[in-house]
């Protein structure tokens, strides 16, 4: 009925005389008149509003890979399974390899994985420890056949002339035990908090220079 309408506009027929024409009152004829303006004002402005979002990248609601910052997390996958991921940022990866006098892109990364259960680490009174070597460019890695029940520690490093050099420690994760737990016994072990690697403790841009008299 709107077609019919604006076609007898376009006519130059008054509104009276369309409405004779098309059977309706004048009110509905202003009526269809309103609402076709109003539709056709509309579609534009939503075409517009729709613009951005339709030639936006497919890849910009996607995470970055990285956040510029040096962090490693330890998580539990499972009693017997740890999940580590770690982001170390070139300036520190370049400033200890310089202090290590190393191409930084020769030098083996790895985990060093530390037994903390029960004790307040220092760096040196841990259970026992586990070193597992990384693939190169790797940003993750699952540490296999842990213990169930137990308390870990996880540093990040360089291996380096039989050697590990610490960079960075993550939070304790404690793995859930295997069997099912006693009336009111909590189901994993409240971790206690831990330290900076000792190694790096005492490290900075300035080890890189040698001492000069004044």
């Amino acid at each position: 009925m709107l077609e019919r309408i604006l076609q007898l506009r376009s006519q130059s027929m008054s509104i009276a005389q369309i409405a004779k024409e098309c059977g309706l009152t004048v009110g509905q004829v202003k009526y269809r008149l309103q609402k076709g303006r109003s539709r056709s004002e509309a579609e534009p402005a939503a075409s517009r509003n729709a613009a951005p979002s339709q030639n936006r990248p497919d890849d910009a609601w996607r995470l970055p890979p990285f956040y510029g910052r040096d962090v490693v997390k330890l998580m539990v996958q499972g009693p017997t399974v740890l999940f580590v991921y770690w982001e170390i940022t070139w300036p520190r990866m370049r400033m200890v390899a310089s202090y290590l006098q190393a191409d930084y892109r020769q030098i083996d990364k790895g985990l060093r994985l530390y037994d903390v259960t029960d004790r307040l680490f220092d760096g040196t009174n841990a259970h026992g420890h586990r070193d597992v070597t990384v693939s190169d460019g790797a940003h993750s890695w699952f540490v296999h056949d842990v213990q169930p029940g137990r308390t870990y520690i996880a540093d990040f490093g360089l291996f380096h002339r039989e050697r590990f050099y610490p960079i960075l420690r993550s939070e304790p994760a404690a793995t859930p035990r295997n069997h099912p737990a006693a009336w009111g016994e909590p189901l994993v072990e409240t971790a206690a908090d831990t330290r900076v690697p000792a190694w790096f403790e005492n490290f900075s841009s300035y080890s890189l220079y040698p001492k000069t008299s004044k």
